[in-house]
């Protein structure tokens, strides 16, 4: 099935879709979307120790979408080559979706979907993308603090989600933003992406924290592969 381009026309059931890999800026800009007005359903927004104001994630999509990942054979760490959904996965996202009529205008963060974007559009016949990256040095260190990986494993993973986004950004002209500690640029560019999906932001935006990104301007000693590099080029040359 070909895969329908987002409507710049208005609708009560359009659907966002926040885009970017883990440890780039997704929850942060899910929650400012979520304050903006964006109907978001039940997330994980507890707070824990890497993450103070909560992932702003649907469980039942995080766990259909690491499930189907393991069905074809890989993980968000190690992305398979091809994803194929079964009746089972599909069957969850079409709940999802259902829970979701006349609720105006919804949406769900959750970095897999990067992975796993082509069976979602198909069946999401209004919809809008926002995305958001950040400098791969910054999120490999992330990843090696959290996750144990080495430079070059995180570094990988890294172009494999932002290649993901770069190819819908040039495919659906999806809006790019790079995930930065300057709070006023911040709240700039993330009321851009919130006037762009039809919500207005609030006139006091409060989900945007510099404080808590860590591993912030660090990094900066650290051999990036040219790949990479010139991914993020691109990725800022789209940017907003």
């Amino acid at each position: 099935m070909a895969l329908e381009s987002p409507s710049s026309a208005p609708s009560q059931d359009k659907a966002v879709l926040i885009l970017g890999m883990h440890r780039s800026g997704t929850s942060a800009l899910a929650g400012s979307f979520r304050d903006a007005g964006l109907y978001m359903g039940d997330v994980l927004d507890a707070p824990f120790s890497l993450n103070p104001k909560g992932l702003q994630e649907p469980a039942s999509i995080v766990h259909m979408h690491e499930d189907l990942l393991r069905t074809n054979g890989g993980s968000w760490s190690e992305p398979p080559s091809e994803i194929r959904w079964n009746p089972l996965h599909s069957a969850v996202r079409d709940l999802f979706i259902e829970s979701r009529k006349k609720k105006g205008i919804w949406g769900f963060k959750e970095p897999r979907t990067l992975l796993v974007f082509s069976g979602w559009l198909p069946v999401l016949p209004n919809w809008v993308g926002v995305g958001i990256f950040r400098d791969p040095r910054e999120v490999v260190m992330s990843m090696q603090a959290r996750n144990g990986f080495d430079l070059a494993k995180g570094f990988e993973i890294w172009r494999i989600y932002n290649q993901a986004l770069l190819s819908l950004h040039r495919r659906f002209d999806v809006p790019v933003i790079e995930f930065r500690t300057d709070a006023e640029q911040m709240h700039s560019c993330i009321s851009r992406l919130v006037a762009h999906v039809g919500l207005a932001s609030p006139p006091n935006p409060k989900f945007y924290d510099a404080a808590i990104p860590r591993h912030a301007g660090l990094g900066s000693g650290i051999a990036v592969p040219p790949d990479v590099s010139h991914l993020l080029e691109e990725l800022r040359e789209a940017a907003w």
